[in-house]
């Protein structure tokens, strides 16, 4: 009885962690018509989510076998992400000093949940344990957000084996990341397991792999790194067309998301494509993180295309401008006030003037008395 109990617990804790990337097991979301609008190895809920590349939103609304039946949900315009300057993380920083704190450190951090996930037509296998050829993956991609400008550390922190424990054994790493370099931004960096030709494309004159984001949905950071995705992929469509695949909104799963605003997990290609399109992939993908953090980078030319998240082309931040507006409010309901209390223009000028030259000074009189007496005390002790 133990024993079968074991087992349903473990069986749960697989379908709620998103595990599963094997390669003889993927599914095909398909509309009301019966099309398939999304493909992806991620374990189905009902309720699950995706974003197509063409910015269409779906919901997992039944499953039958390798077939998740899903409905249309609406058409997202992602053109309002560009004017967000990252509106969802503001509210965190805010609350947690650690993050308001690595702000303006320009740094990245990537790591590896599923340490083995590997490239068959590269390494001749799709998972080697300890060592797949995610690493190398990984290396590309800091290696092209460094010659933005951005630093990065890029942790070969292994984590077998790949089972629904490792996200519990990858959270070790990602908070050590988070405590000890206050990263900007946090990645974990995967492949899926799905037919080539699902991720194969021609992005900005290149033959790479396409690159998926995933987002938690489970628990209450959800919302924020929804949004946050949604802001990668505008800043994508806008630099490198049809470069992200989609997004897949897990309901189950939160893949340690809760840790950081800007913890996102991506996808780079399948293990049916070849390690080296997939890091193509990541390196077009890191062309459009500097622009997310707000940082211009190294190349000032390679960001000609990105304008509008976090740069100088779009403008103060709505944090920003919410300030401005509340102080000029402040302004105007005080100068209406005072013309109210005094009758006339010039009386409200000459109570103004008053304040200034008399009023004014002397609300800091009484504290310079004060420390000046204090001053005197503990000269009168000695």
């Amino acid at each position: 009885m133990i024993l079968i109990l074991a087992v349903v617990l473990f069986s749960l804790s697989l379908a709620s962690s998103g595990y599963t990337h094997q390669s003889d097991h993927y599914f095909n979301i398909v509309d009301e018509a019966g099309n398939i609008v999304y493909i992806t190895a991620w374990e189905m809920q009902v309720g699950d989510e995706c974003l197509t590349a063409d910015n269409k939103r779906y919901q997992v609304t039944g499953i039958s076998g390798n077939t998740a039946q899903a409905k249309f949900v609406g058409e997202i315009n992602l053109s309002q992400y560009l004017d967000e300057n990252q509106k969802s993380s503001f509210w965190w920083a805010a609350l947690t000093p650690s993050v308001a704190e690595a702000q303006s450190s320009g740094k990245v951090a990537v790591y590896h949940t599923h340490s083995d996930e590997s490239y068959v037509p590269t390494e001749g296998e799709e998972s080697i344990f300890g060592n797949g050829g995610i690493y190398k993956v990984g290396d590309a991609f800091s290696k092209a957000l460094r010659a933005k400008g951005l630093k990065t550390v890029h942790s070969t922190a292994k984590h077998d084996p790949h089972d629904s424990m490792a996200y519990e054994r990858s959270r070790r790493t990602a908070l050590n990341l988070i405590k000890k370099e206050q990263p900007e931004a946090i990645f974990d960096v995967h492949r899926d397991a799905v037919p080539p030709e699902v991720y194969k494309g021609a992005v900005s004159g290149q033959e790479v792999s396409k690159v998926q984001l995933v987002v938690g949905k489970y628990g209450p950071t959800g919302k924020q790194i929804e949004d946050y995705a949604l802001q990668i992929k505008a800043a994508s469509d806008k630099q490198h067309p049809g470069l992200v695949k989609g997004i897949f909104f897990a309901k189950g799963g939160d893949y340690n998301q809760d840790l950081h605003p800007r913890s996102m997990l991506i996808e780079a290609g399948s293990h049916t494509n070849s390690r080296q399109s997939a890091e193509k992939g990541v390196t077009l993908f890191a062309d459009v993180i500097p622009a997310v953090l707000g940082k211009t980078g190294a190349n000032p030319a390679n960001q000609a295309g990105a304008a509008g998240i976090g740069t100088a082309a779009a403008g103060a931040s709505g944090a920003t401008k919410s300030i401005g507006w509340i102080i000029g409010l402040l302004i105007v309901g005080g100068a209406a006030f005072l013309l109210i209390s005094t009758g006339s223009i010039k009386e409200a000028k000459a109570k103004l003037k008053q304040f200034a030259t008399t009023e004014f000074t002397n609300f800091f009189a009484p504290r310079q008395s004060r420390r000046k007496k204090s001053g005197d005390d503990r000269e009168d002790k000695k």
